[in-house]
């Protein structure tokens, strides 16, 4: 399928427009653009933008995503900048300078892109990069090579349970030192009820 750059430059302003991702740096912004176009995929058959997705140490990124990011930038419809959001990290912050124009998506296509925002929305990037690494096309694709996607989501109940439980421990150990006792207390008790699943194959020596 060809790669249709007017809707992935749009979907990305939409992203960096929208305040239930933020702070939206681009590692998390092209795990959103995935899960975006595999999801639309494994519901209707066909991706969003038809972007073919390499495999990097940091999850599936999008062959023509800098390119977007450039043009993007160059027409003043995004800013890239470089921002701390703790005291050892940094970011470089995408942000949308324009509204997005969203007429040339689909009813279904919303209703996907919506989906992925409730999803993945609130997620930080070390989560969405630790459920990239968890998809199929990633875990058997060679190293810098496409992706090969499929309509069909190769997990069981138990890796879905277990993808869930992992997430929150990656939370925990991702998320700044300066955040308030009452914010650990939350994510520990979320911890406590989503305990990781064992089979007797994973406790074979």
């Amino acid at each position: 399928m060809k790669v249709n750059l007017r809707k992935l430059m749009q979907l990305i302003v939409f992203f960096a427009h929208h305040e239930a991702v933020k702070p939206l740096g681009k590692t998390k912004l092209f795990k959103l653009l995935y899960f975006t176009d595999v999801t639309h995929l494994r519901t209707t058959g066909e991706p969003i933008t038809g972007a073919e997705y390499l495999k990097y140490p940091y999850g599936p990124v999008p062959m023509q995503g800098d390119f977007a990011l450039k043009e993007l930038q160059k027409h003043r419809l995004i800013s890239q900048k470089r921002v701390q959001i703790s005291n050892e990290r940094f970011i470089r912050e995408v942000t949308a300078l324009q509204m997005p124009d969203m007429t040339m998506f689909t009813e279904q296509e919303m209703r996907t892109i919506q989906h992925v925002i409730q999803q993945y929305g609130e997620d930080t990037a070390s989560v969405l990069l630790w459920k990239s690494h968890q998809e199929s096309a990633w875990l058997f694709a060679d190293d810098w090579r496409p992706l090969n996607l499929t309509p069909e989501k190769q997990s069981t109940e138990k890796d879905g349970k277990n993808a869930e439980a992992i997430a929150l421990l990656e939370q925990w150990y991702a998320t700044p030192d300066d955040k308030p006792p009452g914010y650990w207390d939350d994510l520990l008790q979320e911890i406590e009820a989503h305990p990781l699943h064992f089979s007797a194959e994973d406790l074979e020596l």
